[in-house]
């Protein structure tokens, strides 16, 4: 009798890829998420390094919270923009440490956010693009 195709060739286990460390697990802070609450794009940290996470790859990183937090508020800023309805969620441990960045050079949250915020904008402008969004 005939072996069938499955017992002659077993499935191999799944690989993961390791080129951006995406495939290990890493603890959500953050995420950006549209109006059925799917999680667009995401933060976590990763080695005492915030990452972005997009489609399951890491897209950016940083070790500023504050910056981690400015990037994904940015992001919603310019989907709002353009029509779609997001909203951001946050951890308590990010908005500490973004807390603690920001108290640190003599700033509440809020203030720390937007002086960061216009600091990408003015590195926008330098650069030659244009900035639609100042939040």
């Amino acid at each position: 009798m005939p072996v069938s195709k499955s017992r002659r060739h077993p499935k191999k286990p799944a690989r993961t890829s390791a080129g951006d460390g995406a495939a290990r697990s890493m603890p959500a802070h953050a995420h950006l998420l549209d109006a059925t609450d799917r999680v667009m794009v995401g933060i976590a940290l990763r080695d005492e390094e915030w990452v972005v996470v997009l489609q399951g790859r890491v897209v950016a990183a940083t070790e500023s919270a504050g910056l981690a937090i400015a990037m994904l508020r940015h992001t919603a800023t310019l989907l709002s923009g353009a029509g779609h309805a997001v909203r951001v969620d946050t951890s308590e441990t990010l908005r500490a440490r973004a807390t603690e960045e920001g108290a640190a050079a003599g700033k509440s949250l809020d203030d720390y956010l937007a002086y960061l915020e216009a600091e990408r904008a003015e590195l926008a402008r330098d650069r030659g693009g244009s900035d639609v969004h100042s939040a």
